[in-house]
């Protein structure tokens, strides 16, 4: 019986479900019940009743999750207190990136963090920001880096950094030879977006229905999942477009796209980290957070 074998052991009891504490531990099912099998033969007994419904624990395994709570903090208290002495943070850290965020933003700041902490280990699930949002109420993650707002009284919100929103439109398109556009003439032309769910979508539609304009109101071509599926259409003038200035410095290096400002309006949002104060932080997270705060991401 080791650390794992309780760490495993604990999730399934929590998230009572193999395939919930499988996407919680980024381990396959098979190997989670092997490992549980393992232990319930060398303990000599039965912990866990399974159905197929849910996970319950049976008494004996009522006994050993008081213990392995106790247990996995004390290995944990352990690392902490061994890094603040020699320096060197271990552990692995999951974080959970809302689209933008994890395809323009956080690869550069992983880079940078590993670094300066090369011994931990990283786990990145980038999903829109519902999802993330999500995954952290459940516990599934230690961090999340979110675009769009949270209003969730369970998590703790930190704004981290500003970005801005503006419209892109082919170079091909009617409108590529102007550097403004009003409302009234969004209005009239068809648009290419991020699915709902997603952050970036979130805060636009805000943004525009504070100026007037009922999002339900726009010519909507089509609806897509990823920021790089929705350059590629407005690319290919399936569409205009309403995205981060971030995620389309390449484009307008190679002038296949347009960004044109709104008149009148100026789309700003914030970026934010998240994160669950119920959750154990280990010292990789604490580490994380402290890094995240010390950056000059303007």
């Amino acid at each position: 019986m080791n650390r794992q074998h309780l760490e495993l052991f604990k999730t399934v009891a929590e998230k009572k479900s193999f395939s919930k504490a499988s996407e919680a531990l980024h381990i396959s099912q098979p190997a989670i019940s092997q490992q549980i099998n393992a232990l319930e033969e060398y303990l000599g007994v039965k912990l866990l009743n399974r159905t197929t419904r849910k996970v319950t624990l049976t008494e004996e395994g009522k006994i050993l999750y008081q213990y392995a709570i106790q247990i996995c903090k004390l290995f944990d208290d352990a690392e902490r207190a061994l890094s603040e002495f020699t320096g060197v943070v271990k552990g692995t850290l999951t974080i959970g990136a809302s689209l933008t965020i994890g395809e323009y933003l956080l690869p550069n700041i992983i880079g940078a963090f590993k670094v300066e902490y090369p011994q931990v280990q990283i786990i990145l699930d980038v999903f829109n920001t519902k999802h993330i949002v999500r995954r952290l109420l459940e516990q599934n993650i230690d961090v999340g880096l979110v675009e769009g707002p949270v209003n969730n009284d369970d998590l703790s919100v930190e704004p981290i950094m500003e970005d801005e929103l503006c419209v892109i439109v082919s170079q091909k398109h009617s409108l590529a030879g102007r550097n403004s556009v009003s409302l009234e003439e969004l209005a009239c032309f068809p648009f290419v977006l991020r699915e709902k769910g997603s952050g970036t979508r979130e805060v636009m539609e805000e943004a525009l229905r504070n100026a007037g304009w009922d999002p339900k109101e726009m010519l909507i071509n089509l609806e897509l999942g990823s920021t790089e599926a929705v350059k590629a259409a407005v690319e290919a003038n399936l569409g205009i477009s309403i995205l981060s200035k971030r995620t389309v410095q390449k484009e307008l290096q190679l002038n296949s796209l347009k960004l044109l400002a709104i008149d009148g309006l100026k789309i700003i949002r914030k970026f934010y980290v998240v994160y669950n104060p119920k959750r154990h932080r280990t010292p990789a997270v604490e580490h994380f957070l402290n890094f995240i705060a010390g950056l000059n991401l303007s």
